[in-house]
């Protein structure tokens, strides 16, 4: 995990949304990307943290 995931994973707990951090968490080990539900509606800042994670989650499992 990157520290950017980490950071958004506290992000999604701190929204109130722990199994969806979860969730996210899973995703990203694995080099998958996380999207979550249209339902939320997160601050445009967090959307793009988590957009960011998903590239680095990418990245990382092209590396290996």
């Amino acid at each position: 995990m990157t520290t950017t995931q980490s950071r958004a994973i506290w992000e999604l707990c701190r929204q109130g949304l722990p199994l969806a951090a979860d969730e996210a968490e899973e995703r990203w080990i694995r080099g998958e990307s996380y999207h979550l539900s249209s339902w939320v509606k997160l601050p445009r800042s967090i959307s793009a943290l988590i957009e960011l994670c998903n590239w680095e989650s990418q990245t990382m499992s092209r590396l290996h």
